[in-house]
């Protein structure tokens, strides 16, 4: 059988955990996961794998002597519907639920892993954080097998791990897994049609099928159930078509095709044409909203009846080449907005969310400015309402934007400068 080595960082630590492994496990063969791009190696490994379990552990784990008899022992006691076993530290040196397997050993059941309608670890344009690749595959798995949960001193976790700067277990903790965790348990469900949402949720997306999916699970793990989702695919060649197709069975999403390439404002557009909320929020397809995101939104529109549009605080991450996201800390912006201010500046602004009839009253997003509305429109549309509406700021973290170096706004930064003089001198 297999014990897979999930490295942290620590190159002594995961030679530590190896050579604990060999003496322990002798008959086992151990393959070392790197860091980054961990579904990806792990389904690799298993795709020829024949066995019925499959270990894995953590760079700077111990096991002591004693381990290989508990764990056959604890192998035979399991049945055809548990999905593995779960193995916790006696003494724990961190506190931990049985609802998460983080910092824990776990026994794979192979055929619970590589069946279903997902088969194998989540790949990262549904889950992008390496960290958390295995407790969302044992998410899934909790709904459709039942799990052994055991402690034993013969399984030492590591003590501690390498400051990484990517790693943020608040966070984590806050933020990711409650995402992973509802957004399949929404899925179990199957939750009715709204037809008056308060909040209709807006994706534009163009070949971003690396991203969409993560970005889709976000809304489907909300608090406030009260939402629909709109995503406009405007002239996608990548992926995300077919993966489009695949939600088709949630009543509460509904999914558009531009047959050409029309630019994010015409996208915007044809959504709030189908909206049916009375207001609307955008997603972009790369970023994700906080779980609490839409809670808070709409308790701040029933008390803003005077208000166009509702901006609030993000959580923002760099992706780096790898493909790893690294956490860079909550963005504030200012408590109000000016004309001059959002021109000057051309913030980004998440979430922002708009009234629905006052879109309509404004004909929504311009496609007749410099660059007709690919570029910008969001600085456009909120200049325009800054001069006659009132735009009201909560000061809470609700989104997550990833900043990457092939999004639209970072390829075109060279082209803003003009872009703001040319709408300044037409004020």
């Amino acid at each position: 059988m297999i014990a897979f080595i999930i490295s942290r960082g620590s190159h002594s630590g995961t030679l530590q955990t190896e050579k604990s492994l060999k003496a322990v496990l002798p008959d086992w063969e151990v393959i070392t996961i790197p860091e980054t791009g961990t579904a990806d190696r792990l389904n690799q490994s298993l795709q020829s794998y024949d066995e019925a379990f499959f270990l894995t552990l953590h760079g700077g784990d111990i096991l002591r002597p004693e381990f290989m008899e508990q764990l056959q022992a604890w192998s035979q006691e399991l049945q055809d519907g548990d999905g593995g076993i779960v193995i916790q530290p006696r003494r724990s040196y961190t506190t931990r639920t049985q609802d998460t397997i983080q910092d824990c050993a776990v026994l794979w059941r192979t055929s619970a892993v590589l069946t279903g309608t997902c088969p194998g670890f989540a790949e990262r344009n549904f889950m992008p954080f390496d960290p958390l690749v295995l407790y969302d595959q044992y998410v899934r798995i909790r709904h459709a097998y039942r799990w052994k949960m055991v402690s034993t001193d013969a399984y030492i976790p590591a003590r501690a791990y390498p400051e990484r700067p990517a790693r943020n277990p608040e966070v984590e903790a806050r933020e990711l897994m409650p995402i992973i965790l509802r957004s399949q348990t929404r899925v179990e469900e199957r939750p009715e049609v709204l037809f008056s949402p308060v909040i209709s949720v807006v994706i534009c997306t163009y070949n971003n099928a690396d991203y969409l999916p993560w970005a889709v699970r976000s809304v489907m793990a909300q608090n406030d159930p009260a939402w629909e989702l709109l995503i406009i695919d405007d002239g996608s060649t990548d992926a995300t078509p077919s993966y489009l197709k695949t939600l088709q069975e949630d009543s509460r999403i509904r999914c558009y095709r531009q047959h050409r390439n029309v630019g994010k404002a015409a996208c915007l557009n044809t959504a709030l044409q189908r909206a049916r909320g009375k207001w609307l929020l955008e997603l972009d397809a790369d970023d994700w909203l906080a779980p609490e995101c839409l809670a808070r939104l709409s308790k701040e529109a029933l008390n803003s009846e005077d208000s166009g549009a509702i901006y609030a605080d993000h959580y923002e991450w760099t992706e780096r080449r790898s493909g790893e996201l690294v956490f860079r800390g909550v963005k504030k912006p200012p408590e109000a907005l000016s004309r001059q201010w959002l021109l000057e500046e051309g913030p980004a602004l998440a979430p922002r969310m708009f009234r629905v009839g006052l879109l309509i009253k404004l004909n929504g997003w311009s496609t007749s400015v410099p660059q007709g509305g690919r570029l910008y429109e969001d600085i456009e549309l909120l200049a325009r309402l800054a001069l006659e509406e009132t735009i009201r700021y909560l000061p809470l973290p609700l989104y997550h934007r990833r900043i990457r170096s092939g999004s639209m706004t970072r390829m075109h930064e060279r082209l803003y400068k003009p872009w703001s003089r040319s709408m300044s001198a037409n004020t």
